[in-house]
């Protein structure tokens, strides 16, 4: 398991969102103050894969995974494990009573397609399977996945704070069962166990296979060889059987032959005599006759009516209709009145048109006069203002209107009859009106005058284009047309007439036709049972005519068959001799080899199939029954050999023998390279050693190497020997699996501010080398300055105000 981002909100002491990018690091440490939140970004990678943190103490309390005062929490780790991409994601909300519940938890398969650096929302948006869906399926997921479970989690690949010796320290027992739920030894088991049930079901198969070999017994060569004479026997006659069947279906197709001519010549002979001509056949002859010739007379009748008819027709179209006729004469009596009526008309309009003119004058010198009078009186007006004006002037003094000093005073006669001026102005505008009115109303009836000439001459040109193709003697014309109408319907009255007349002979002919439709179909079905005897044609010839021929040949006809019968009957017998004879023959033949055919000597062949196939059937199952009986002995020793070997492996496999074997061996593996460690660690001064009950001993260098149970070392130099075993259990975890777990990341909390600067030094190395050889995530959280510097990536954690921060430090 690698993990590449990480990713938590409201966890913790972590109130805003905070992410992790973990995609380009191999070794990384979180530096900071004590209680900043270093050690909670690892608690929140664990909560998100398991849905607990060791230091809550409890698996269940998920309410410590929310901040102070927060209602809700999101944590989503991004990772990599066999070979594919995987998200863990899950969603806590705290309730109105304070409780804190899982909204959501899901874990799904990514599209590793997506880059590792690419935006989180894209990349969770690339969900291509949902593996797993609440809080302890996710868990439960997570466990399946990467093959161990949330407490082994926290010793082989999360080794938090005050926990790092549970491993060192571990019973013998516990211990064992870790290394074979890392190490993916209880395959081995189930392996055993498949082994030990294999072992079983040989067993059965052993005993059914020897049952079997036991229930078909030994086939001697004296049964096989009596078997594959009775087939040779059989297959010799085949060829005569055959022959036999053949001669007698010739036979007996030839006296079939023979019986169904002789049967049918009786049965035509039979039929001939029966034959007779239907009663009321003559009558019905002479009926259609005489209906033949009525309906030829009428349709001859109905022919000429219609010529007639169509002549009628004919002459009608060549003339003009009557209504046009009439039409026109009416037409040239309007004409004629119109131009009557014209003559007045337009005397009154030209009457009309002098009187308007005359109007037209009066109206300009009844204007010319107002004008006048109009003029006198502003002149009048004028006198009048000046007068009263030269009143007011003095000499010497400014005129008003000019403002040159006035020398003498003006003297003005002023006209006194200004009435008289003003009535004769009033006098004119009335002239005026009533020239005015006089030529409006001659103008309207000359226009009416004018109108009433405009619409006859239209009325008499439209009257004169609509009779201009009426001919000359129209009154003829007229004439000429109504006789024709009325000899065209004298035509059309005969032509219903005489169609009536044939509609009504044809009905009644049609009536005939029925019955005579009926003894047509009479006689035809009589001739057709004699097609076969060539009988004679009835067509083209009357009814009664055509059954006296008929009749006729049937007469001479059963004459010829009843000699044709004898002949027929005495060839029957003979072939039935024949065929009684070959049957007995063939019966003999077969009875000789124990096949009887009594009842039904043509099934000889089929008899003979049968036991033919019964004999090869006996050969092929005392064959078949040898070849099964060595075919089960070497069974019998395959079973006995495959029972022994899975009994074998199903015994050294039990977990009791094999399994502390190999976790023996995986832990002298360990403690090998963990003591290697342990010693540079310690400066050569302590060893890790393997006892006899695969409990855990330290070897004391500077004590002259004594051993001593490693839960007596002091905090320091435990927190040494657990490194030093967490380093090998991190690096060999993949090659003592046999690569069926890829844990390729370890994360160490805190521990090494009891470490010394050698020491320190030492630690750093190691860290160092097991992150650039393995290929392998480390993390590590600490505040000591001295270890996080070496650390070539550094998230420095601080916390600020009421959160935490998380900050990627450029080393």
């Amino acid at each position: 398991m690698r993990p590449l981002r990480l990713m938590f909100d409201g966890f913790g002491s972590y109130r805003e969102p905070t992410e992790i990018d973990l995609s380009d690091v191999d070794f990384f440490v979180l530096t900071g103050p004590t209680g900043s939140g270093k050690s909670t970004v690892i608690d929140a990678l664990c909560f998100a894969l398991y849905g607990t943190v060791p230091r809550w103490g409890r698996g269940n309390v998920i309410r410590n995974a929310l901040a102070p005062s927060t209602a809700e929490c999101r944590v989503c780790l991004v990772f990599e494990a066999a070979g594919a991409r995987y998200v863990a994601a899950r969603h806590l909300r705290r309730d109105a009573r304070g409780q804190v519940h899982t909204k959501e938890a899901r874990l799904d398969r990514l599209d590793d397609s997506v880059p590792a650096d690419a935006e989180l929302t894209k990349i969770l948006e690339a969900s291509v399977e949902q593996v797993a869906e609440g809080p302890d399926e996710v868990a439960n997921g997570v466990t399946e996945l990467l093959g161990i479970g949330y407490e082994h989690f926290t010793q082989c690949v999360l080794l938090p704070q005050g926990r790092f010796a549970e491993f060192l320290q571990a019973k013998p027992g516990d211990r064992q069962d870790l290394l074979i739920k890392l190490l993916a030894f209880a395959v081995y088991e189930e392996v055993g166990q498949r082994a030990r049930e294999r072992a079983k079901v040989g067993a059965g198969k052993l005993a059914l296979a020897e049952q079997r070999l036991a229930e078909i017994g030994e086939v001697a060569d004296d049964e096989i060889t009596a078997a594959e004479r009775t087939v040779t026997d059989l297959a010799s006659l085949v060829e005569p059987v055959d022959a036999a069947v053949a001669e007698m279906d010739t036979l007996r197709g030839r006296w079939t032959e023979a019986s169904g001519n002789a049967k049918q010549t009786r049965e035509h002979l039979t039929a001939l005599a029966e034959l007779r001509m239907p009663p009321g056949v003559e009558a019905l002859s002479e009926q259609l006759v005489a209906a033949d010739a009525l309906v030829a007379a009428r349709d001859a009748q109905r022919a000429q009516a219609d010529a007639t008819e169509t002549e009628a027709e004919l002459a009608c179209a060549g003339l003009t209709e009557l209504a046009v006729l009439t039409g026109w004469r009416e037409g040239r009596a309007r004409a004629d009145t119109l131009r009557t009526e014209l003559d007045p008309l337009r005397g009154a309009l030209t009457e009309a048109e002098t009187a308007e003119r005359t109007l037209a004058d009066a109206i300009t010198d009844a204007e010319l006069a107002l004008a006048a009078a109009d003029e006198d009186v502003r002149r009048i007006d004028r006198e009048h203002r000046a007068a009263a004006l030269a009143a007011d002037l003095h000499t010497g003094e400014p005129c008003p209107v000019c403002q040159q000093t006035v020398g003498a005073l003006p003297h003005h006669d002023v006209s006194s009859d200004v009435d008289t001026a003003r009535a004769a102005v009033e006098k004119a505008r009335k002239a005026v009106a009533a020239a005015n009115r006089q030529h409006a109303a001659a103008v309207k009836q000359a226009a009416g005058a004018k109108a009433a000439v405009t619409s006859a001459e239209q009325r008499l040109a439209e009257l004169v284009a609509q009779i201009a193709d009426a001919p000359t003697e129209l009154d003829a014309a007229i004439d000429a047309r109504r006789a024709a109408d009325i000899a065209l319907a004298a035509a059309r009255s005969a032509a219903r007439t005489a169609r009536t007349a044939a509609e009504t002979a044809t009905r009644e002919r049609a009536a005939l036709a029925r019955t005579e439709q009926q003894a047509w179909s009479e006689l035809r079905a009589g001739r057709d049972r004699f097609v076969a005897l060539r009988a004679p044609a009835v067509d083209g010839v009357e009814l009664a005519a055509a059954w006296r021929i008929l009749l006729d040949w049937a007469d001479g006809q059963r004459t010829l068959l009843g000699t044709r019968a004898t002949e027929l009957d005495a060839a029957e017998a003979d072939l039935r001799d024949l065929g009684t004879k070959a049957a007995a023959a063939l019966t003999a033949l077969l009875a000789d080899h124990g096949i009887d055919v009594t009842a039904a000597p043509a099934r000889a062949p089929v008899d003979l199939a049968t036991h033919r196939a019964r004999a090869d059937h006996d050969l092929a199952d005392v064959r078949s029954r040898r070849a099964a009986s060595a075919a089960l002995t070497d069974e019998v020793a395959r079973h006995k050999a495959e029972q022994e070997v899975a009994d074998l492996l199903g015994n050294l496999l039990r977990s009791n023998n094999f399994e502390r074997w190999l976790c023996t061996e995986a832990l002298d593996s360990l403690v090998l390279e963990a003591s290697q460690t342990l010693l540079q660690l310690s400066g050569g001064q302590y060893e890790l050693h393997r006892g006899d009950r695969n409990d855990l001993v330290v070897v004391d260098h500077n004590d002259a190497g004594t051993q001593r149970p490693v839960n007596t070392l002091s905090g320091g130099e435990t927190f040494q020997a657990s490194l030093a075993l967490a380093l090998a259990l991190s690096s060999q975890v993949v090659a003592l699996s046999g690569g069926r777990r890829d844990l390729n990341s370890v994360f160490l909390d805190e521990g090494f501010g009891t470490l010394d600067d050698t020491t320190l030094d030492t630690v750093a190395a190691t860290l160092e080398r097991l992150a650039d050889d393995t290929s392998r995530m480390v993390g590590i959280v600490t505040h000591v300055t001295a270890l996080a510097e070496r650390v070539p990536v550094q998230f420095a954690v601080r916390r600020d105000g009421a959160s935490s921060r998380v900050r990627r430090v450029v080393v």
